[in-house]
């Protein structure tokens, strides 16, 4: 049909539907809603004596799991001084820069900037001990400058610290492996039986075919002391400015000063520390050092 022939009736007038159809809504919902409408309860001392003993159980077994939280806890806790996982100390070595798995120290009389980058390095892991530090270190460091401007430079070996691990130590020179350095049996077997316990020999040797009469030095001693070697210190304790000779950190480090170096030359030197339970592979070190000289005219 063409909309020209659709005649329009005029408005439709729904308001009066819509409202019929809203209130018979409404009442249905009304109806519904007294259908299903429950009064409450009336409250009776039988009611109040079950409610509170629903809330004294309900808190009796909070209790009772709660505690036994608390007590699987204290069973299971850790204690400050030991941790979880009880890993296998390393070694680490100042000063120096590292290049691949060696690190290079180069040093020389006109090389200050060099050798007061040395100082602030070994200066910083000493200091921390206090004056105990510098007084068990200062025979390598008579030139207040760690024997860099004196041509007797001293390295740091410092073992890291391992909570809780107890080292098995060689205490004789017949219990050390058939790879061990030779300097390091003979060191063991000149000393006296009551000096072998205990102790953790370090090693460091010139790389062989370099000829060379370098001097090793280790300062204090050439060894670390195990007794409460890797155990925990109240910091809060100690004397920043003095320091304390029973902090285990004290004993976790030893210097070692090289003697005779030629200049101009190349050092390869390798630094080892022996125990039983303790690989090589995170116990060395290694170390190029040259001593730089002007050239003579």
């Amino acid at each position: 049909m063409p909309n020209s022939a659709i005649i329009y009736s005029g408005f439709y007038k729904i308001d009066r539907l819509r409202r019929r159809r809203d209130r018979r809504v409404q009442e249905y919902i009304y109806h519904r809603s007294r259908r299903i409408y429950q009064p409450p309860l009336p409250i009776t001392m039988c009611r109040i004596i079950k409610y509170v003993i629903y809330i004294v159980i309900f808190f009796a077994v909070l209790g009772l799991v709660t505690g036994g939280m608390v007590l699987l806890v204290m069973h299971f806790r850790i204690p400050p001084d030991k941790p979880a996982v009880t890993k296998t100390p390393g070694l680490c070595t100042v000063p120096g820069t590292h290049v691949g798995d060696e690190k290079h120290i180069v040093f020389g009389p006109r090389l200050i900037k060099e050798i007061a980058a040395f100082r602030r390095e070994i200066d910083g892991h000493v200091d921390e001990f206090g004056v105990v530090g510098q007084k068990r270190m200062t025979e390598c460091n008579t030139d207040l400058f760690w024997g860099y401007a004196t041509g007797k430079p001293c390295i740091l070996l410092k073992l890291t610290q391992s909570l809780g691990f107890k080292p098995e130590t060689y205490d004789s020179a017949l219990d050390l492996p058939e790879y061990a350095p030779n300097d390091v049996f003979y060191h063991v077997i000149s000393r006296p039986t009551d000096q072998r316990f205990n102790r953790i020999w370090p090693a460091c040797k010139v790389q062989e075919g370099d000829e060379l009469k370098i001097k090793i030095k280790y300062i204090p001693q050439r060894y670390f002391e195990i007794t409460n070697l890797f155990t925990s210190y109240n910091s809060s304790l100690k004397n920043l400015d003095e320091g304390d000779r029973n902090d285990p950190g004290l004993k976790r480090f030893i210097g070692v000063q090289f003697q005779n170096i030629p200049p101009n030359r190349d050092i390869f030197i390798d630094c080892q520390i022996w125990a039983k339970n303790i690989p090589l592979e995170g116990a060395s070190a290694k170390f190029r050092i040259r001593l730089i000289e002007p050239a003579e005219n």
